[in-house]
């Protein structure tokens, strides 16, 4: 066994090795043993997170299995093991029906719906006497129930952050088509946007938002820069009379929101569970306040969404329960059991993500910047995410500006015990113990049902996981304007020359290396713009002058060939990056093989050689 490492990670990572020739691995073995050692050097808060090496061997071991590398969690989390066979035992055990009756199916599903939504209102502290959780297909899905039901005016106004995902763009069609003002927060080099400028264009604009109903729309996290605004914005937009929504997609997978008591700015918060803890997918949940859904109007109806329709005739009347008021058709009733113990499971572990995600992102940023080409100045890869500052190594960690909290519902974790309570037990170690059986035992407790069909609690008993305390003046990556960092690093690679080497071919790479990773402009144009330099923003903005047939506001037109490939001349690959980003069950073993491959690539002719071999034409541009 290395001596440096846990059992659970040296076995993680032997697997690794065994698949090399045994003289490769030997000396790839003594070669992470020296860059483990220099790692916990300059890291020693890592061996605070052993907790997670062993979660991965337990919930995430698949990964071993297929010697392969996942940093693509701004894509989707992948799921806990147990997570998903739980939830498939209370499949077959269980009678399940569609709600919209009051037979004994109905009734159970009935019951796990309203489990799940007392879970999510609980996981983001939000009271449900102000709140309600609507269930939609996504995050992308509890966007479009905000901006195609705001009553937007031709005097209205949106304010939208440039860098976003396209499903925040998208709101600027409903706003648009009403003649309402829309209008952008321009992008800092890195991305995000100026909170001075912001504050400008919502005193601009405040007189509009008092007299016509307003949004404005905050990213919580870029899913390619990374940033993290701070809230306090929203306290600027709610002053100038905006209601306010946050897509919090990106964000609510490493951070904890509290909408009572740190964010009672936000009117509405959208989230995609499989960005949270990867099962299941297809579910998201609209978090609003009951103020701003009575304000907005449908402009249509379905089934579930209504408590009486005459037909013929027009008399409709709106369902009275705001949540089904905008359920339409039939909720995903086979899953949403599966919500309450994923919500679980995140809760017991943001903690030590929390202190090992900084450290893994703050290394793997500066090691892939440092890839510079034998007998040049010239860098392999340029890294266009905003550096991270060094992790801090006391034992009061911060978990960014979104701190924990504690819900007035929360299932409580056990603690390390106290150093007396050790003394006092000479067979207790001063390690903490594995939370490996913590979802399994979750989950048994889910399985089989009670008596009332009803999925019962999740346990108070957890396995004892380290103090990861908080110290709010400590923030271990916040900058000057108040903007924190998620753990996203998106970059380029170049020749020796300096030209660009193709995403295609970088992406191609990876695979053939088994890592995923995700290439292009990740669906956030803006974003990608503002890390690829001015000369790709300029680009950007040449596409206002394309002829009317290729910009035309039909989006059917601006996809119909004639427009995508005018908008290609210009764009070419200059929007696009490489993106990593980490998660639960991200290690060193995982970000080290990324630097490795990455250095692989400074032989130009091998990687010719197996681009030649391996990659499609099309992949090569032929």
């Amino acid at each position: 066994m290395l001596p440096f490492l846990s059992k659970a990670a040296t076995e993680s990572t032997t697997s690794f090795l065994d698949a090399l020739p045994t003289s490769e691995r030997r000396a790839a073995k003594k070669h992470l043993e020296s860059e483990f050692e220099a790692f916990l050097r300059q890291y020693p808060r890592y061996k605070d997170t052993e907790c997670l090496d062993r979660l991965r061997k337990s919930e995430f071991s698949r990964l071993e299995k297929a010697n392969e590398v996942y940093v693509d969690y701004m894509g989707g989390c992948l799921w806990p093991k147990s997570l998903v066979t739980g939830h498939a035992d209370i499949l077959k055990s269980g009678l399940f029906g569609n709600t919209h009756s009051d037979s004994p199916c109905a009734t159970r599903s009935d019951k796990q719906i309203s489990l799940a939504r007392t879970a999510v209102l609980d996981f983001f502290d939000a009271p449900a006497s102000d709140y309600v959780c609507i269930f939609t297909s996504n995050a992308t899905n509890a966007l479009k129930i905000v901006g195609e039901n705001f009553p937007f005016k031709p005097e209205s106004s949106l304010i939208l952050p440039a860098d976003c995902h396209n499903s925040v763009n998208g709101l600027r069609q409903f706003a648009r088509s009403t003649g309402a003002t829309v209008d952008y927060l321009a992008c800092t080099p890195f991305g995000g946007f100026d909170p001075s400028e912001a504050q400008m264009l919502l005193a601009k604009r405040a007189n509009i938002a008092r007299d016509a109903p307003s949004l404005f729309v905050l990213t919580g996290q870029s899913n390619i820069t990374g940033l993290r605004p701070s809230f306090s914005i929203l306290s600027d937009a709610k002053k100038a009379g905006f209601y306010t929504l946050v897509d919090a997609a990106a964000l609510a997978s490493s951070a904890r929101i509290s909408l009572q008591a740190q964010s009672p700015d936000i009117d509405a918060l959208a989230i995609s569970f499989y960005k949270i803890f990867g099962y299941p997918t297809g579910v998201g949940a609209l978090i609003a306040k009951k103020s701003l859904l009575s304000t907005l109007k449908k402009k249509w109806f379905s089934g579930g969404t209504v408590d009486f329709v005459q037909a013929p005739g027009e008399l409709t009347l709106q369902a009275t329960d705001l949540a089904a008021r905008f359920e339409e058709g039939t909720l995903n009733y086979s899953s949403l059991s599966a919500i309450a113990p994923g919500l679980e499971f995140v809760k017991t572990f943001m903690g030590p993500m929390s202190v090992r995600l900084p450290i893994l992102h703050h290394y793997l940023h500066n090691a892939l910047a440092s890839l510079v080409y034998p007998g040049t100045q010239m860098r392999l890869v340029k890294v266009h995410t905003r550096p991270r500052p060094p992790p801090i190594a006391s034992s009061a960690v911060s978990t960014s500006t979104y701190q924990p909290f504690q819900s007035s519902h929360r299932i409580q974790v056990r603690r390390k015990s106290t150093a007396s309570s050790r003394d006092a037990s000479p067979s207790s170690s001063s390690r903490p113990r594995t939370p490996q059986r913590s979802m399994s035992r979750m989950i048994s407790h889910l399985s089989p049902f009670s008596s009332t069909g009803l999925l019962t609690p999740p346990p108070s008993e957890y396995p004892e996981l380290p103090e990861f305390e908080t110290n709010p003046s400590a923030t271990s990556s916040s900058s000057s304007d108040g903007t924190d960092q998620g753990y996203v690093v998106s970059c380029t690679f170049y020749t020796s020359s300096g030209a660009l080497i193709p995403l295609a071919h970088v992406s191609h790479l990876a695979s053939r290396a088994g890592i995923s990773l995700r290439t292009g402009c990740v669906c956030n144009p803006g974003g990608a713009a503002a890390l690829r330099g001015k000369e790709t923003q300029a680009r950007m903005e040449r596409l206002s002058s394309l002829p009317a047939t290729a910009t035309s506001p039909s989006i059917q037109c601006t996809e119909n060939g004639v427009g995508l490939k005018s908008v290609g001349e210009i764009m070419l690959e200059s929007a696009g990056v490489v993106r990593i980003s980490l998660g639960v069950a991200s290690n060193f073993e995982d970000v080290q093989r990324v630097v490795s491959w990455a250095k692989t690539l400074l032989d130009e002719q091998k990687r010719d050689r197996d681009l030649a071999r391996f990659a499609p034409a099309e992949a090569l541009g032929r």
